[in-house]
């Protein structure tokens, strides 16, 4: 079973830690695709849990909706940006779902209105997430174990008097055969990430 979470820090200038944890459900049976996210405490133990890690290199491109790196999983983002907003009652009109989507992320930032899909075909599995409101420098892909593929991403803001974080990450496990030695990653310049997974 697929489970997610989130979990949003926020620190005062007086260190007061304020943390809340969400655990949400997230299933996808058509794909049989595991995904699941939970933030991350930068702290020893995540920090040696990482060392065994094989970090994947995201290579840099274009927008997403004028590159035609990305054509084949325009639709897939369209969906998933249409389902969050969907899942949020969120008011927009046909031609600017995007904004509306946008405007949702600026107020609400967790996973539950981040933009994500997966798809399979006969070549592989296609992961197509949002990370607009990430740094692209601080989204992290990575393969565990040689079976899982977890992202990573985090954000910092401070305006003088109250400083606050959010970060997520996500994991993905696909079911069959695929070959995670040769599993990509790439990124659009305005902040949709791809994950292209083969199969043997």
């Amino acid at each position: 079973m697929c489970q997610n979470a989130c979990e949003a820090t926020s620190t005062s200038s007086l260190m007061n830690n304020i943390t809340s944890e969400e655990k949400h459900r997230d299933k996808d049976a058509h794909n049989k695709i595991c995904e699941s996210g939970a933030v991350l405490s930068h702290n020893a133990q995540s920090s040696k849990d990482t060392m065994a890690d094989h970090w994947l290199p995201i290579s840099l491109k274009g927008q997403f909706f004028s590159d035609s790196f990305f054509e084949d999983v325009r639709k897939d983002f369209e969906t998933a940006v249409n389902e969050v907003l969907t899942r949020h009652s969120e008011m927009r009109t046909a031609d600017d779902q995007l904004s509306s989507y946008r405007s949702l992320r600026e107020r609400d930032l967790n996973d539950e209105t981040q933009a994500m899909k997966t798809t399979e075909d006969q070549h592989g599995f296609k992961v197509v997430l949002d990370v607009h409101d990430f740094p692209s420098e601080d989204v992290k892909v990575k393969v565990v174990d040689n079976k899982e593929v977890v992202v990573e991403g985090r954000v910092e803001k401070n305006d003088g008097t109250f400083r606050s974080s959010k970060s997520f990450c996500r994991r993905f496990n696909f079911p069959g055969e695929v070959d995670m030695n040769a599993v990509t990653s790439a990124m659009s310049s305005d902040g949709v990430l791809t994950i292209t997974a083969p199969k043997v």
